[in-house]
This record gives C-alpha cells, structure tokens and sequence, in this order.
C-alpha cells in the first residue's frame, strides 16, 4: 500500500475548497484536494451572482484574487412596493454612513476563474479517487482510497456536506430543515441604470432581491435571487417569457424594461445548523457546517470567515510550535463561529418567517422592526459592521492582513 503524508487534506470541489487549498499553499504546506468533479475543467455556467462582504474582498485580494466586481453603494429593504403594491415599510442602508461600499455583487462564475487563475492546481494536489475509510492514528488521520493508497495528514478539512459513509464515519448527523421555499436566479438586463443600488422586497411568499451587475457592451445588467412558495416555481419557469413578463409586472418602475441575459435555475432552500466545527482530527467549515436562507446574501462571506480562522491558526501552528488543534485560532473557531452561525441563521429564519405571516401581531412587529432600524443609527452601523465581515474582532485574512500577522 502507497502511503503520503500531507500537512492537510481538504474535501470538496467548490469555491471553499479551493480557497482553502491556495490558503495552505501560502502557508507552504503540503495538501491534497479530494474532489468527486473536475477541477480542471471549465467553471461551472452558474446563473447566480454573490455578494462579497467588505471584508471578504480583502481577504480574497490579499490571497492574490482580484475579481470585477460591481460596488453596492446603497441597499434598499422594502416592505411590498413591487407591481401595484404600495409601500408598507422601508428601511435603507448608505455606504456614507460607513465611509466604504455596503457589498460588491459578482457572478459565481467570474469569482471561480478569478481563483483558478491564482491557485492553478497541479495534477498531483487532486485525487478523484473514493474514500473507503478514515481512522485516527496518534495524531494523524489515515484516508484509505479505494485504489489502495493511503494519505496520513494532520489535519482534513471538509467544505461540502459529507456522504453517508463520512457521516458515519464523523458521528454527523444532518438535519435539514426545509423553508417550503425555492429561490430562482438568473441574470437581467434592463433599460433603467442601477445606480448602484441593491434591493430586497419583502412579499408574503418570500424576499425578491435585485442585486447591481457591472455593465456589460453598454447595458444595464443586474441579479435576481427571486424566493417564492416551492408549489408556485414550475408555473413562473415554464417559460422564459413567463418569467420576464412577471419581472416586469413587478419590478419595471426600479429597472425599466427586463429581459432574461442568463438563466433561468431554481433550487430549494434548507436549513443546517447545529454541526459541530471540529469533529475527531477533522475542521468543518462552509456547507459542510451550515446551510442559510439566501434573504442576507451571507453564505459564502460567512464560508470566508470560517477559513480566515482556519489560516490564522495555521500561522500560529508554524510560529508557536503548537498542533493546529491546540491553537488559539482553532479554539476561537470552535466557539464563536458557532455562536455567531446560529444567531445569524435563527435570525435570518425569523425573519423569513415574520414577513410570510399575515397576522396582526407579525404586520405590527415587522413594521416596527423597519422603523427602528432605519432611524436608530447604533442598530444600523452594528448590522452594516455585521455584514461587512463581523461586529467583533476579526481574522486577520479579513482586515486585509496575512494570517497570523498579530502574532509576536
């Protein structure tokens, strides 16, 4: 049996694991990607688009990934105010009361190239291979492959929901909560500009969100995160025509005339949390830790944050001479990211679940929550610091530094 010993293995295909691979790279250490897709092939035609969190951009440009991005300048959460509905509540978030741009909206297949480009994985950094079987030797993790080889590594960090067999393996169990709700995506382009502007319209069956797009030959393109009771997805995505005719019903005073650029996909929205991030010489992080509600447009940023502790304790592990489980990072990542992943997450829940009742209790609590928000300025400025990569202290990947660079 072929045995290698690697300083870290990672699980997963998406952009996590590949972020988390250029991390350990930059570290200098040895890794290997256990991958099901191929790497090297062309990225994925996605129709989504992501909103990178303030901090998550400067953590992606200090890794060295520079991504085309369209700045939002102002967001814009409204209670009803599409088609003929009148405002109900409104609440309205401006990059001058930060002195920097709220989020920056960028298509998930741009950011995957962007990475790509940088990261460049060499042929013997991925395996495709099955995992049969892992076990705890000492301090090391032994994965045997279903081609006989074996990989020992100090640390395996998994990015994406694990198989059964790993979940068996790990003591995981996932639970998944579905919201009743599927979220369509695709890519607009309009007549009216966008100012750079983002919006979120709360209806009873679910948030619409218009996010701003940079401006492609001279037209206007924005994104569409549409979420919508799952029994009333088939009729609105019959047809492309459908679509745009709906769209334009509803959201032609904000972009003017809407044509469908890319797309339209749906997927179904569940929630995940209650996963632990550390399990038996193994880190979870990204989906393989939690799923959310797309209404805040914080899935990915709260993925980045995960892996900014990660590469923190990475550094400390090389300057301390400690194992990366002993770790002050590690240990942060433990605790505070799972406090701050079941707040945000129970948040987001309530909230969904607030604006699809139509009780007089629900109208009144929503409105009020509005209505503070918008005109107590301390709330506002914790939500923006909040969304711009976290209220409390941060890694450093996220405030633009090297990992570990507080380190004496």
């Amino acid at each position: 049996m072929k045995k290698n010993f690697e300083d870290v293995v990672i699980f997963g295909s998406g952009l996590s694991a590949k972020i988390m691979s250029l991390v350990a790279r930059n570290a200098g250490l040895s890794f290997k990607l256990i991958t099901d897709k191929n790497i090297g092939s062309k990225p994925s035609d996605d129709t989504r688009s992501l909103a990178l969190s303030v901090a998550s951009k400067k953590m992606l440009k200090t890794l060295g990934v520079n991504i085309k991005t369209e700045a939002v300048t102002k967001m814009i959460v409204i209670e009803g105010g599409l088609g003929d509905e009148k405002i109900k509540s409104r609440l309205s978030f401006d990059k001058e009361l930060v002195d920097e741009d709220i989020a920056y909206i960028a298509e998930h297949s741009v950011i995957e190239k962007s990475i790509d480009r940088v990261l460049k994985l060499d042929e013997n950094e991925i395996i495709k291979e099955k995992v049969t079987k892992i076990q705890k030797e000492g301090n090391f993790s032994k994965i045997i492959l279903n081609n006989n080889e074996c990989l020992s590594s100090k640390a395996i960090i998994f990015t994406e929901v694990l198989d059964r067999d790993l979940q068996n393996i790990y003591n995981v169990k996932y639970n998944f909560f579905e919201y009743g709700q599927t979220a369509i995506s695709a890519t607009l382009r309009h007549s009216k500009s966008h100012k750079g502007y983002a919006f979120q319209f709360f209806q009873k069956n679910g948030p619409l969100a218009l996010l701003p797009m940079s401006n492609k030959r001279g037209s206007n393109y924005s994104s569409l995160v549409w979420t919508e009771k799952t029994d009333n997805i088939s009729s609105l995505i019959s047809s492309k025509k459908n679509l745009e005719d709906s769209l334009n019903n509803l959201c032609s005073d904000y972009l003017g005339k809407i044509s469908i650029s890319k797309g339209p996909s749906s997927f179904v929205l569940k929630k995940l949390s209650g996963v632990k991030a550390l399990s038996n010489g193994a880190l979870f992080v990204g989906d393989a830790l939690r799923a959310m509600h797309p209404m805040a447009g914080q899935a990915w940023n709260q993925s980045l944050r995960d892996i900014a502790y990660i590469a923190d304790a990475l550094a400390e592990s090389e300057k301390l001479g400690l194992d990366l489980f002993q770790c002050p990072s590690i240990s942060l990542f433990n605790k505070k990211r799972k406090i701050e992943t079941e707040a945000l997450i129970n948040s987001i829940g309530f909230l969904n679940s607030i604006y699809r009742s139509d009780t007089s209790l629900a109208k009144g609590l929503r409105r009020n929550i509005m209505k503070l928000a918008d005109n107590y300025q301390p709330l506002k400025l914790f939500l923006l610091n909040e969304a711009s990569g976290g209220a409390l202290e941060r890694p450093n990947l996220l405030n633009g530094s090297k990992p570990g660079s507080n380190i004496i």
